[in-house]
């Protein structure tokens, strides 16, 4: 630990976050008429749309609006164990002179590179149900898009649209999609979006609950 003034700064993240972006959480348009927040009953709310005709719907999900951000920074750490004060520092060292100052070879080197912050997704699950009829065609995909002043956003696709599955069943589908290996990445950049986004081919008569993305993300905030 420093024996000056300093900041403690983890420098591995916790893979273990848990995020749910419902039905509030999330943006729904439609190609004839958006999904729209229905209670279904107590605790089982839910954005549903029942077609009346061949539709598109899509649904989207922000998640650097879910959670924060943080683009790293170089540690501050200092070790000094001898001496009466600590060069170049306001602040007095705090232990006894009688121990010898440290050689050279015993300083804490510096790091060289930013600590790892903020957050990076590790896999989603898209919980929602199918009835009456079977959607014609089900994907999910994950797009980040930065922003410039004055420039087209940038969109790099993080992942492929992805097929989930469309057949009718009484109860909800929870899916889980993982990101590539390539992409369970930090995000960190300013001015920067991580978009879900579920693309539904609903024919006519089909209804569609969505109840939301849960995502399983990796964090380093400290």
């Amino acid at each position: 630990m420093p024996h000056t003034e300093s900041r403690y700064m983890q420098s591995l993240g916790f893979n273990d976050a848990r995020l749910f972006a419902g039905p509030g959480d999330a943006i729904a348009v439609g190609s004839t008429a958006a999904p729209v927040i229905t209670r279904n009953a107590v605790g089982d709310w839910s954005l549903t749309r029942t077609s009346a005709g061949a539709e598109t719907l899509n649904i989207a999900v922000n998640v650097t609006q879910q959670i924060l951000r943080r683009t790293g920074f170089f540690e501050d750490l200092q070790e000094q164990f001898g001496g009466a004060g600590i060069s170049a520092s306001a602040a007095p060292q705090g232990r006894p002179d009688t121990i010898g100052a440290m050689s050279t070879g015993q300083w804490i080197t510096p790091r060289t590179a930013f600590k790892l912050k903020g957050f990076k997704l590790l896999s989603v699950d898209a919980v929602y149900r199918v009835t009456v009829a079977n959607l014609t065609t089900n994907t999910l995909r994950v797009d980040q898009t930065l922003m410039v002043n004055n420039v087209a956003p940038a969109v790099t696709a993080v992942l492929a649209a992805t097929g989930i599955p469309t057949v009718v069943q009484a109860n909800p589908y929870v899916t889980n999609v993982p990101l590539p290996a390539a992409q369970q990445i930090y995000r960190i950049s300013p001015d920067q979006e991580l978009w879900i986004e579920m693309t539904v081919a609903i024919p006519n008569t089909s209804k569609l609950d969505f109840y939301g993305f849960d995502m399983l993300v990796e964090f380093n905030f400290n």
